[in-house]
């Protein structure tokens, strides 16, 4: 044990090392990261701006004796540096990561209901098989993201940048997609059931077995030549 909590010490040095650009920042709390890294949650905590794009955030961080499963519901993350970070089944319901970069982070099988990730970067994230049901992800960047299997039921993507993602066996059911730019991305047997289509580029895009999608939805979306189909269904050319 005292192995341990000298390693937090270490550890909580080096972030403060890192943070302090923030420090004046009235909206940074030092408080919650100190509780974030002794305890593993930190629920409805404000880390603004925080930089924690080369911290892995999970329990190998401190080893088989230190941090359980990360659970950061409902803190404040917006702007924060989050590039490679490792945050595979955190708990993150209702978190606001609107504005932060996530490219090519870890959060597969991830708790993110709710979570606010409006203009969010998160190209070449993983998310495979994690939860975002309801999430807003207006505006976000996921291009060439993996979202194998993961659960974005009744989730906003209005605007979203998915070009070349992987949607395998997503759920999208009554997902709101308007304006959503999918070219080349790739929705095998994704269930599209109730998701609207409205001004969807779908160019390129690979939905020959996807499930749920109707004529309706389509005669809102726009694709190409290459964009594949069930056999019955069309898609107008985009401009």
């Amino acid at each position: 044990m005292p192995n341990i909590h000298r390693y937090i010490g270490q550890l909580a040095a080096v972030l403060l090392l890192l943070i302090a650009p923030l420090a004046a920042a009235p909206a940074f709390e030092a408080g919650d990261l100190e509780r974030l890294w002794q305890t593993g949650k930190c629920l409805g905590c404000d880390l603004r701006g925080i930089d924690l794009a080369k911290i892995s955030l999970q329990r190998s961080t401190i080893g088989a004796g230190g941090l359980g499963v990360l659970d950061l519901s409902g803190a404040d993350l917006r702007g924060s540096q989050l590039r490679q970070a490792q945050l595979s089944r955190a708990t993150l319901r209702r978190t606001d990561f609107s504005g932060a970069v996530l490219d090519e982070a870890d959060l597969r099988r991830a708790d993110l209901r709710e979570a606010n990730l409006a203009g969010a970067s998160l190209v070449l994230v993983n998310l495979s098989a994690a939860r975002l049901d309801d999430a807003n992800l207006t505006g976000a960047a996921m291009g060439q993201a993996r979202l194998d299997g993961t659960r974005l039921n009744g989730a906003v993507l209005a605007g979203v940048d998915l070009r070349r993602a992987i949607l395998t066996r997503a759920s999208l059911n009554g997902a709101d997609l308007a304006g959503a730019r999918l070219p080349g991305a790739f929705l095998s047997d994704t269930d599209l059931y109730g998701a609207k289509l409205d001004r969807a580029d779908l160019s390129d895009a690979d939905l020959s077995t996807a499930s749920g999608l109707t004529q309706a939805q389509l005669d809102h979306a726009c694709g190409n030549l290459k964009t594949r189909l069930p056999p019955w269904l069309t898609v107008q050319p985009c401009d």
